[in-house]
């Protein structure tokens, strides 16, 4: 082999080593790690089965309320009466609300706060029905 033919292959490897590390950096992980308490939370969600009916990051149920943003939507004092005092669900459901002790709770809240958190880049957009009735409001 010619030297010009190993600093061509050198260059080479060295250039798709550092294609591939930029790739690889690209990938990693932009989300915080998720806290303890939301961890909890996580847990509570599926050991609850709250994904059967509602939706996160459009994952889940679509019988209920997609839950992305909903610290966005609601107050935590909202949610915590919801949790604890949750209403009921019409007769032809088979599920029905658990109510949350106040520990449970908080978790809950840490890890709804967190899924707030993730960029969705607007995604889920709003149910048209919510489009509809906010336009009425604002010609009234």
């Amino acid at each position: 082999m010619k030297p010009a033919e190993i600093w061509l292959i050198c260059i080479t490897l060295a250039a798709l080593s550092l294609f591939a590390l930029l790739i690889f950096s690209s990938l990693v992980r932009i989300t915080p790690p998720m806290p303890p308490a939301a961890v909890a939370g996580s847990k509570l969600w599926r050991e609850y089965g709250c994904m059967e009916c509602h939706s996160l990051l459009s994952s889940g149920g679509y019988s209920a309320l997609d839950l992305t943003k909903i610290i966005s939507q609601r107050t935590e004092a909202e949610l915590r009466q919801f949790f604890a005092q949750p209403p009921p669900m019409p007769p032809h459901s088979r599920r029905t609300h658990v109510g949350l002790t106040a520990e449970e709770s908080e978790k809950m809240l840490a890890f709804l706060r967190y899924v707030n958190k993730i960029d969705t880049r607007n995604w889920p957009p709003p149910p048209l029905v919510e489009e509809k009735r906010s336009k009425e409001r604002q010609n009234r």
